[in-house]
C-alpha cells in the first residue's frame, strides 16, 4: 500500500504499475496516466481529474479562433442571403427565400439524423444542382445565373460555419458555453447590419444545440463524437485497461476520464459524478 494522498500528480505516469490499495485521496490527477495498472481497492476519494489547466487554455484558445472563424462565415452566409432578399431581381429574391427554406430543412435534418447525413443527402445535391443550373442559364444566354450561384454560395458558407462551430464546441467541452457567445458576438462584430447580426445569433444558437445533441451519444454525429473521444482519451486522465475492483471514488467530480477496456461494474462510485468520461466508447455525463 502506497500513500499518494494530497499531492499534485498532474501528468504523472503509473502505467502498468501494481497500486493495489494505495491512497490517492484529494490528489490532483489531471492528465495522469494509469493505463494497465492494477488499481484494486485504491482510494480515489476527492480527487481532481481531467485535462490540465495549461492544456485547457491552449485548447480553448484554438477553439476560440475556430469559433471566430465560424462567426465570420455565418456573417458572410447571412449577408449573401440578405443580398438576394433585397435584390431588385425577382428571381434573386426567390433564390434568397429558397436559401432560407433549405437552411431550415438542413437544421431539422441535422437535429434528427446528424449533420454529416444532412450534408451528404440534402446540401451537397442541392448545391451541385444550383451550380449546374447557374452554368446552364449562363451558357444558354438566358441570364447571368447569379441567383443560383449566390444561393449555392450561401449554403456552402452556412455549412462551413456549422462544421467549424461544432468542432470548436467539441474541443472546448465544458467551456463551450463561452464559445457560443463568441460565435454570436463575432458575427455581429463582422456584420454591418442589425439583420445580419441577428441572423448570426440564430445560427450560433442552433449550432450550439445541435453540437450538444451530438455530444450526448445520439446516432448520426460520428465526426463530432470522435473529436470528443479523442480529446478525452489523449489529454484527460487515463484509466484504460485497468483493474478497478472495489476502487472508491467518493466525493469526486470525475472529469474527462478514459475508462476504455476497464470493467467499471466493480467500481464503488459512491456519490461521485462523471462528466465527459469515456465508457464503452461513449461519452458519459451523469445528471445532477
Amino acid at each position: 500500500m502506497k500513500d499518494y494522498s494530497n499531492q499534485n500528480l498532474q501528468n504523472a505516469t503509473f502505467v502498468d504499475q501494481d497500486l493495489r490499495y494505495s491512497n490517492f485521496s484529494n490528489s490532483d490527477l489531471r492528465g495522469a496516466n494509469f493505463s494497465g495498472a492494477n488499481l484494486n481497492g485504491v482510494d480515489f476519494t476527492g480527487i481532481k481529474t481531467g485535462i490540465t489547466p495549461v492544456k485547457i487554455v491552449w485548447m480553448f484558445l484554438v477553439a476560440m479562433i475556430i469559433s471566430l472563424l465560424s462567426g465570420y462565415l455565418a456573417m458572410l452566409g447571412g449577408r449573401t442571403v440578405q443580398a438576394l432578399l433585397y435584390s431588385k431581381e425577382e428571381h434573386e429574391r426567390t433564390a434568397g427565400t429558397m436559401a432560407i427554406i433549405i437552411t431550415i430543412l438542413f437544421i431539422g435534418c441535422s437535429w434528427w439524423v446528424g449533420g454529416g447525413h444532412a450534408i451528404r443527402t440534402l446540401i451537397v445535391p442541392i448545391v451541385i444542382f444550383f451550380v449546374l443550373g447557374g452554368l446552364v442559364i449562363y451558357w444558354a444566354g438566358i441570364g447571368t445565373g447569379k441567383g443560383m450561384f449566390f444561393l449555392a454560395l450561401s449554403l456552402v458558407l452556412i455549412i462551413i460555419m456549422f462544421i467549424t462551430g461544432a468542432v470548436a464546441q467539441a474541443m472546448a467541452g465544458t467551456l463551450s458555453n463561452v464559445l457560443f457567445v463568441v460565435v454570436a458576438l463575432s458575427g455581429i462584430l463582422f456584420g454591418k447590419s442589425v439583420g445580419g447580426g441577428m441572423g448570426t445569433i440564430v445560427l450560433a444558437v442552433v449550432c450550439a444545440f445541435i453540437s450538444r445533441r451530438a455530444l450526448s451519444n445520439v446516432q448520426g454525429f460520428h465526426f463530432l463524437h470522435g473529436i470528443a473521444l479523442y480529446i478525452t482519451g489523449r489529454y484527460g486522465t487515463s484509466f484504460r485497461r485497468t483493474k478497478m475492483a472495489n476502487t472508491r471514488f467518493n466525493q469526486s467530480k470525475l472529469r474527462h476520464i478514459d475508462f476504455s477496456y476497464t470493467d467499471v461494474t466493480l467500481i464503488n462510485w459512491g456519490n461521485a459524478r462523471r462528466i465527459n468520461c469515456i465508457i464503452d466508447n461513449r461519452i458519459i455525463t451523469d445528471k445532477n
